[in-house]
């Protein structure tokens, strides 16, 4: 008698071509980041990255980056010592940046709005750091941060972002049905200044 054995099952990150980009996002805090952590996330893999663990990071950080090509912190400023968390989980991934110059580390949430200039200026390996108004914008960040070889900090205090990214990430945003003029345009019309008020005092000089 001829036993089959099942077929060995499919190693996600084994399966991934040698290249496709991957990512992993550690979300620190609250429940609402574990929603912009998704949000992330599909927009990674709109941009054509692959989660590098397709069951959820780990707990080791540095572990977690080893097989990654980005890795995203995501960021809570109420929690208590997120400051410490953030630079802990930074100062472990410094050594695996030092080992994979092209391993791409990016810090958003509340504490990047709070922190945007001492992130950079404490851990100056990292790539992107961006605001809780400027999630989508992650992906051309971190081209844009490819192409130029230099961090690049993007803060709003509100939703008007105005995007100008290299013609390579613009192209490649194409492809996945992002028109960024369009949304520049609907943004610019979203934040046009309302007319002033009957009897409303001007602003002072």
């Amino acid at each position: 008698m001829t036993i089959t054995a099942p077929p060995a099952p499919i190693d996600a990150e084994a399966a991934t071509p040698a290249d496709q980009r991957s990512y992993v996002i550690r979300t620190l805090g609250c429940q609402m980041n574990v929603h912009d952590s998704e949000r992330m996330a599909g927009l990674l893999e709109s941009a054509g990255l692959v989660a590098a663990h397709p069951g959820g990071a780990g707990t080791d950080v540095a572990a977690d980056a080893a097989h990654a090509d980005v890795v995203v912190i995501n960021t809570c400023a109420v929690r208590e010592n997120a400051a410490t968390k953030l630079y802990g989980n930074l100062g472990r991934l410094a050594q695996v940046k030092r080992e994979r110059p092209g391993l791409q580390i990016a810090v958003g949430g509340c504490l990047a709005q709070q922190d945007r200039e001492s992130i950079v200026e404490k851990a100056p390996w990292v790539d992107v750091v961006f605001g809780t108004h400027n999630i989508d914008a992650l992906p051309v960040l971190l081209e844009r941060a490819r192409h130029n070889e230099q961090a690049q900090v993007e803060i709003h205090e509100s939703l008007q972002v105005f995007l100008h990214p290299p013609d390579e990430a613009r192209e490649r945003l194409r492809g996945v049905g992002l028109d960024l003029g369009g949304l520049q345009q609907h943004l610019h019309v979203l934040h046009r200044p309302a007319p002033a008020r009957q009897g409303a005092r001007p602003p002072p000089r």
